[in-house]
């Protein structure tokens, strides 16, 4: 430094400790500006300056500005150039106070900085960014106003000299303004390169300006771009500037942008094998909560944030990622989303489920659609999974949404069964991971099931499930939270008894663990058992009775010396309660002895010693009070069991007599009964026995003859009285059939005979006021349980297969094949009596359709009777002689005038546990138990058997031939057979519907091609039936085509159901014409058999051309059962069009997957798209000619006319909805498929409707008596019934001309779009030929009165539609 620069700093120095801050301003605009940067540069790069000199430099100037000096401006400029300059070339610790105060004071005298300067310094600024790839720190403050500041300059002309990369070329001056400099500026920084630990100090800066929508998207893409380059550490920061970058604007893109660049990064690391690998995937996920947090306050600062990732999700809601799915969830938390983020997510995990379920479904498009998603089901296990580390924020939103999903469920909605049982179970697991995982919210896991419970919501039921998963999984987790179940339990006495069982079935391991919590149970079941209300004892009894189950099933497991002297002492407790309940009313009486009954069938009771024991003391004094003396034939003193005065029971003795005896069996089996005597049980039940089969209704004061009718005091004392009677004989006959010490098989059928003769007394004597039976049959006043009836029935209805075959599954210890032959032989005498073996399936056909009210059968029960049923008496009817006649047994070959025959009883339980089964989710063990029964299908087991893909397919053929050819044999037989033919073919239906399904989403090849071959061939053998020789009976024919139109996918060529998806790589699948005529073909020639007989029924002769010479028998064809043929036609007809439908819908992802895949300026067609929609528009097609052959018959009777006007209308449906897609597809052309559906639909058909709509309303209008108009028509009904069927048949008019007026209207709408004309396809207008004049609607009615119309008015009466319908609304 020379001695002038020393002289002059001392100036400026002294000037400045004097704040004479004009002079030294004076003293700088006398020297160069080398002189000033030289000043700026030796304060600055000095270590132990503290800038106090620059200070002055930049405050002196500033006051010289400010004083009006021409020159204040410059000096300024170049004070502040220099500092910038100097920061830029060497920026020290932006911590330190040098820095901070330069960067203040430049701030503040940026207002005074003139445009050039302003210019010089933001270039300059851009020119370090483009050397270094960085900002000076302390700018971070200055740069945004003075970038800011920029932009507001207004034109300055300028040369390259200034801005090189600005002028147009070299040494010409050019005019720019503030903004395009701006702009520039914003550009070229874009456009460099950034060093990654500058990133977000870049980015800090560029989301500080004021910019324009164009630079947010550019500088939001820039951005997006950097993070790719950085650090996992430094993405949470980047991600933040982003958040706040979007407040000017662009909001979708960026977060877009932000998910797809973490779906990239999650897709790149989550099949991770290294231990680098690993952790870099943990570390991404506590680097992504750390983002759901920004992301969640960012959105809580701006909500239009938040409805930008709302929006994003919708759009996107077939390919999100774990991610976003997270993210989503942190935004349900803030309440002003929550309830659309709820619904959003719901709807994508139920839409996925209910999409696969359709696609398995559907074979017909099935190979022209891509492949699902996004799995919804995936999202959330790999959300809850990832959960327990960086993701615990979303915990409780997950939550929420598992138990939203699950009470929508519940209710009824637009979803598939499958999907909504699919979706149940994948929140019940993730509630399960979840309580298992998070302590802070399993408090309000057990707060919203018991909410649930206590309130008996929809879905109860299912939280009562997941409750009591969570206790069987770990007792110890849900015990601190045991006060909340404790607090619960004050409801019991408004539940239902199904809730109370399901509540403490769920609760039992807590209750047996739990002493406080026993004490607090037991407390409350103490209270309400001596209840007011006899409801609520008997909801409180079957608590209990869970109580005494689970303490006995603990006993029988195995556990140390003092656990089970503690469970002991429970269930001695709890049978003490139990003891007191038996000294109630009746009614609590009667309930609590038919549901020991229960328990006393399970295999634990009747191993528990101590519970037989105590039971037996109870039981063994109540007995002899009713003894009578053994001097009377009648064993019970039935005098007192009813009451003298009210002639009401008051003592429900055949209940009791009922678990007496399966005590006493339970007694016998475990040898408990201690030395025999007159007094042991078996010896009572040996007299029992012995004194009812001898006694006739006179020793019990009954006549045969008498007063049985419940409106007469002596007709309600002899009802209630022959009820006792029935009862104990009924236990007496159970009693013989299960005792292993009886010894006479003569004595059942005499206290059957006895039975029978007293129920038929009863059932045909007991009439109510209105002189009408009250008793059906005489299965409905056994007490008898089901598994008593399947011990018997399995000997009497034995199994051909397990008496042939020594190694048969079912033949193991103890009941090997020489005892189950031994046991067979010896209930000879039972099964050759075919009421007694009618009566014995009548009450198990009862108790699996819980017809006698009692309690619901568990599966292995009902798989263990549908077995007997089909291997024991329908699996004979297969085997026919060769003279056609069926080789049936002796028991079964019998047949009855009055009562039905054991072939159709066997059928109808069979149909019976079908339906349980499938309500259950469970008919996919049918074929298993029925061809290939073991003991673990008919033991209690959670558990279903693993089988192999193809021996399943073998057992499900086999069970579907041995119904086919069981239905045609009995046909054969016509009409003796008919209605057990009719019942089988539900079954065939149920299972067909059943494997087709399992053929579908089959990728074994082997059980695939087993399940074309049996369902082919079902399918052809439906359709012969109905050419051949059958009975005119109306369920027979509508259960044929019932399994005609299950099983119809099936007649396509078998590589059809070989074929997969597409993949993401979209390979052509050309569509073949000719499926829908291969599948359809066989249901064509149906209805042309039904329009060809129509036309017989109506007097219209047939067109000979369209005769065909392999005609079927017309003559089962008739006007009763011609609208049942139709009405199954038109529920196919309406499936069919629902499938259309969702593949309508289908396309549009289709579209939008094909067009994301093209690349850009590529005007080529969408090929896939145009395909799926060439195949909708052939399904649309053929159903169409169909649909046509019905419009062009008149039928028979008004309610096929309706079904027929009801599928027309499906159909214009179905299209409008393909037409309102093809409105959000405008990428995919008009193609000639679609072209031939409207001409078809929207021409030929509307053409028919219209004729067969005008023949339908003149007959209802010209069916009074127009001869003679004074004379009056009676009506056959009211005449509101009249009126209601009239308003019905013209609101069905009424819904087919507004659905028909919105197909115009899409029509017209895709017609603009496209320009194309297509009006002249429309061709019978809608105003003049379908609208009816809705002041003439009353005029069917005033007909019925005698106000007759003339034939013209008649044939011209129009109903004219002023609103759409309320059925239409939706559309």
């Amino acid at each position: 430094m020379t001695s002038e620069d020393t002289e002059l700093t001392t100036q400026l120095a002294a000037l400045g400790r004097t704040k004479a801050y004009v002079e030294a301003g004076k003293l700088l605009s006398e020297q160069e500006d080398d002189v000033v940067y030289k000043l700026v540069e030796d304060d600055l790069s000095t270590d132990a300056g503290t800038g106090a000199l620059t200070l002055t430099l930049i405050k002196g100037s500033s006051a010289l500005a400010e004083s009006g000096h021409t020159s204040g401006s410059s000096v300024l400029g170049t004070v502040c150039s220099a500092c910038v300059g100097q920061i830029c070339e060497d920026s020290a610790d932006p911590e330190t106070q040098k820095w901070t105060a330069i960067s203040d004071t430049l701030l503040q005298v940026l207002p005074q900085l003139g445009p050039r300067s302003i210019i010089d310094i933001a270039f300059r600024v851009l020119a370090e960014l483009k050397t270094s790839g960085t900002l000076p720190t302390p700018l971070a403050s200055f740069l945004p106003m003075l970038l800011d500041t920029l932009g507001t300059i207004g034109s300055v002309e300028i040369t390259s000299e200034d801005v090189s990369a600005v002028a147009a070329e070299d040494d010409v001056r050019v005019t720019r303004t503030g903004s395009e400099l701006k702009a520039y500026w914003i550009e070229s920084a874009c456009s460099y390169k950034w060093h990654a630990q500058a990133s977000v100090r870049v980015c800090a800066l560029l989301r500080e300006l004021v910019l324009t929508e164009a630079q947010v998207e550019r500088v939001a893409s820039r951005v997006q771009r950097q993070m790719e380059c950085m650090e996992l550490m430094e993405l949470p920061a980047m991600v933040y500037q982003l958040l706040l970058l979007s407040r000017h604007g662009s909001k979708r893109n960026i977060v877009s942008g932000i998910f797809t660049f973490f779906d990239n990064m999650e897709k790149q690391l989550k099949d991770a094998h290294s231990d680098d690998e690993r952790k870099r995937w943990r570390e991404l996920g506590d680097i992504e909560g750390t983002i759901m947090l920004h992301i969640s306050y960012g959105i809580k600062q701006d909500f239009e944030l938040g409805d930008a990732l709302i929006a994003f999700a919708k759009e996107s809601s077939d390919s999100l990622s774990s991610f976003s799915f997270a993210c989503l969830l942190s935004l349900a938390r803030i309440h002003r989303f929550e309830d659309n983020v709820t619904v959003l997510l719901r709807t994508q995990l139920l839409r996925s489920m209910h999409d696969e379920d359709m696609r398995v479904g559907m074979v017909w498009v099935r190979p022209y659609l891509l492949e699902p998603g996004s799995d919804a089901q995936e999202l959330l296990h790999a959300v809850v999974e990832r959960s327990s580390y960086g993701w615990d924020q979303v915990t409780q939103s997950l939550i929420q949404l598992c138990l939203n999903t699950m009470d929508y469920t519940a209710r009824r909605n637009t979803y598939s069964p499958v999907a909504c049982t699919q979706a149940r179970q994948t929140c019940t697991r993730v509630l399960q991971t979840a309580f298992a995982t998070h302590e802070f919210v399993r408090g309000e896991i057990v707060d919203q099931i018991m909410n649930r419970v206590v309130f008996q919501t929809e879905s109860h039921m299912h939280f009562l499930d997941l409750l009591q998963l969570l206790v069987a999984n770990d007792v110890d987790t849900v015990r601190p939270y045991s006060t909340k179940i404790i607090d619960a339990l004050d409801s019991i006495s408004v539940m239902s008894s199904r809730t109370l069982e399901g509540l403490v079935r769920a609760i039992g391991p807590l209750f047996l663990d739990d002493v406080q919590f026993r004490s607090s149970l037991i407390l409350v079941l103490r209270k309400i058992l001596f209840a007011h209300g006899v409801d609520e004892r008997r909801v409180a009894l079957s608590g209990l009775f869970v109580l005494i189950s689970c303490a006995a099933q603990s006993l029988d497991c195995e556990a140390g010396q003092r656990q089970s002297n503690v469970r002991l002492a429970v269930l001695l407790e709890v049978l003490g309660l139990l003891r007191r309940c038996l000294t109630q009313q009746p009614e609590i009486r009667k309930a609590a002895y038919d549901q020991l009954s229960t328990l006393l069938d399970e295999p634990f009771a009747r191993n528990n010693a101590a519970l037989l024991s105590t039971l037996h003391g109870i039981f063994q004094t109540e007995f002899m009070k009713y003894q009578a003396d053994r001097s009377h034939d009648s064993p019970i003193n039935f005098q007192l069991c009813v009451s003298p005065t009210t002639h009401k029971v008051t003592m429900p003795v055949a209940s009791f007599m009922q678990c007496f005896a399966k005590l006493t069996l339970a007694l016998e089996s475990s040898s408990t009964l201690g030395p025999s005597g007159s007094e042991s049980p078996s010896s009572i039940w040996t007299d029992v026995c012995t004194r009812f089969s001898r006694a006739q209704m006179e020793d019990f004061e009954l006549d045969a003859n008498g007063d049985f009718a419940l409106d007469s005091p002596s007709g309600v004392r002899n009802n209630n009285t022959a009820r006792l009677v029935i009862g104990c004989i009924d236990a007496a006959i159970e009693y013989e059939l299960c005792s292993t010490t009886n010894t006479n098989p003569a004595l059942v059928v005499e206290l059957f005979s006895k039975f029978q003769r007293f129920s038929d007394v009863l059932c045909t004597r007991c009439v109510d006021e209105r002189k009408k039976r009250v008793i059906g049959s005489a299965s409905e006043l056994s007490h008898m349980t089901l598994p008593t009836v399947l011990n018997v029935l399995e000997l009497m209805l034995s199994d051909p297969r397990r008496m042939d075959n020594p190694d048969h599954a079912l033949n193991c210890a103890p009941h090997d094949h020489t005892w189950f032959v031994a046991h067979t032989s010896g209930v000879s005498l039972w099964a050759a009596n075919t009421a007694f073996v009618r009566h014995l399936l009548e009450i198990a056909l009862a108790r699996v359709t819980e017809r006698a009210g009692m309690c619901e059968e568990p599966t292995h029960r009902v798989l263990h009777l549908a077995y007997i049923a089909y291997s024991g008496a329908l699996a004979a009817c297969a085997r026919p002689l060769e003279s056609g006649i069926l080789d049936l047994p002796a028991n079964l070959a019998k047949r009855s005038a009055k009562a039905r025959s054991i072939l159709y009883v066997a059928a109808e339980t069979l149909v019976a546990c079908t339906s349980v089964l499938q309500s259950r989710g469970k008919l996919d063990l049918l074929h298993v138990a029925v061809m290939r029964p073991q003991l673990m299908l008919f033991a209690p087991n959670d558990d279903p058997p693993t089988i192999d893909a193809l021996l399943d397919a073998q057992y499900a053929s086999a069970l579907i031939t041995g119904l086919r050819n069981t239905s045609e044999q009995m046909l054969a037989q016509k009409p003796v057979m008919a209605r057990e033919a009719t019942t089988v073919l539900t079954s065939l239906h149920a299972v067909c519907v059943q494997l087709s399904r399992t053929g579908n989403c089959c990728s074994n090849e082997g059980a695939r091609a087993v399940i074309y071959k049996t369902m082919n061939e079902t399918a052809r053998w439906a359709f012969s039936l109905v050419g051949g020789e059958l009975p005119g009976d109306a369920n027979l024919l509508r259960n044929i085509t019932m399994v005609l139109t299950s099983c119809q996918p099936f007649l396509q060529p078998e590589t059809v159901f070989a074929r997969p998806p597409l993949q993401l790589t979209f390979v052509s699948v050309p569509v073949d014409v000719r499926m829908d005529d291969y599948e359809l073909g066989t249901l064509s020639r149906l209805i042309g058999s039904i329009c060809t007989a129509s036309r017989l029924l109506t007097n219209i002769e047939a067109d000979p051309n369209e005769t065909d010479e392999d005609e079927p028998n017309l003559g089962i064809f008739t006007a009763r059962t011609i609208p049942a043929l139709v009405t199954v036609l038109a529920a196919w007809f309406k499936a069919e069009l629902h499938q259309v439908d969702w593949a309508s819908t289908q396309l549009r992802r289709m579209s939008a997957s094909e067009l994301a895949e093209r690349p850009e300026n590529d005007a080529e067609d969408l090929v896939m798209s145009i395909q799926v929609e060439r195949r909708v528009c052939g399904r649309i097609h053929s159903l169409s000619q169909l649909l046509l052959q019905l419009l062009s018959t008149v039928m028979p009777t008004q309610a096929a006319t309706d079904q027929v006007i009801r599928m027309f209308h499906d159909l214009h449906r179905s299209f409008a909805h393909l037409t309102r897609t093809k409105l959000q597809c405008v990428q995919v052309p008009i193609t000639e498929s679609y072209i031939d559906c409207l001409s078809l639909i929207c021409s030929t058909l509307n053409t028919h409707a219209h004729s067969m709509i005008i023949d339908k309303y003149g007959a209802l209008v010209g069916s009074a008596d127009t001869e003679n108009p004074k004379k009056k028509t009676k009506l056959t009904s009211s005449k509101s019934a009249g009126k209601s069927h009239v308003l019905r048949n013209s609101t069905l008019v009424s819904s087919l001309v507004y659905q028909m007026e919105l197909t115009e209207k899409y029509v017209g709408m895709v017609a603009a779009k496209h320009k194309t004309p297509l009006a002249h396809y429309l061709k019978r207008s809608l105003a003049r030929d379908f609208r009816i004049e809705r002041d003439r609607l009353h005029d069917p009615l005033q007909d019925t009165e005698g106000n007759s119309l003339d034939e013209e008015s008649a044939d011209t009466t129009m109903l004219m539609l002023d609103s759409p319908p309320p059925d239409m609304l939706d559309d």
